[in-house]
């Protein structure tokens, strides 16, 4: 019941603004809660999405060509066929593995109508990155090769280099076409491992695509959500006690006051002959 009159009290003129503002801080908690929640389901359709498309049969770019718009082969995994030029590779740099800098070894592979598409066929350490090193990771191109579609890498304003290169920053096609006798397809590979093969083995492959973690936006909406309850029920009870305070001092008696006695007493003091 007290807490009923204490309700009646927060719009009065001692705790309105207070009031209006604790309301603000709490419908700000809330939204942030729910905010968390439009997180988890935005992550939750993606992680759908990305298992929907991982579970399709490999896009064959033998035979299919590549979507205007890549982004419909995104988590799809992609299967190309050919043999792969390796007097015509370069690497890409600052490639970071583990914390451990290095470079990607980027190989086109020659398909069989005599266009290529550039693979980016793993990490290789610092270390080993330079030119004399490359033989070492050759491989056969026995059969087909499978890995992640992957945008060109431009950068606006910058300046291509006007004689080849066996080093680069960026999978910048239109680029690397100019050193290249064939023509690259608009989009390159990030090659997966095939099975069996070990992750640490060189060069490392492309990682497979992780599903992103729903839960965490759960217990941070509900953080959110607790962070109000206790501003709201805080809030009232600060109220409770301030009235029961001025409860107090309102009915509190003044304590009785004895008259000042200006007169001195002369009989009851002692006489000294």
């Amino acid at each position: 019941m007290e807490h009923i009159l204490v309700v009646t009290k927060l719009f009065n003129r001692r705790w309105w603004l207070t009031t209006l503002l604790v309301i603000a801080g709490v419908i700000v908690l809330i939204r942030l809660g729910e905010w968390q929640l439009d997180r988890r389901d935005l992550k939750r359709a993606l992680n759908i999405m990305m298992a929907r498309q991982w579970q399709m049969e490999p896009f064959n770019i033998n035979r299919e060509p590549l979507p205007a718009d890549l982004e419909m082969l995104e988590y799809r995994r992609i299967q190309a066929a050919g043999e792969y030029d390796y007097a015509h590779q370069v690497v890409v740099k600052n490639a970071i593995r583990d914390g451990v800098p290095g470079v990607n070894l980027l190989t086109p592979l020659v398909l069989e109508d005599g266009r290529a598409v550039l693979v980016a066929r793993g990490w290789i350490p610092y270390e080993q990155s330079a030119p004399e090193f490359w033989p070492q990771f050759d491989e056969p191109t026995a059969g087909p090769i499978v890995g992640l579609i992957k945008e060109s890498q431009t950068l606006a304003g910058a300046q291509n280099p006007t004689t080849p290169q066996q080093e680069w920053f960026r999978v910048d096609i239109a680029a690397l076409q100019a050193q290249m006798p064939y023509k690259l397809l608009p989009a390159f590979i990030a090659q997966l491992s095939e099975p069996g093969r070990s992750v640490y083995d060189l060069p490392m492959r492309a990682s497979e695509p992780v599903p992103l973690d729903e839960t965490m936006h759960v217990s941070y909406a509900w953080q959110w959500f607790l962070f109000g309850l206790i501003l709201a029920f805080g809030y009232l009870q600060f109220i409770v006690h301030q009235e029961r305070r001025i409860q107090r001092l309102q009915h509190q008696a003044p304590l009785p006051t004895e008259p000042a006695n200006e007169e001195t007493d002369l009989s009851a003091a002692p006489h000294h002959v």
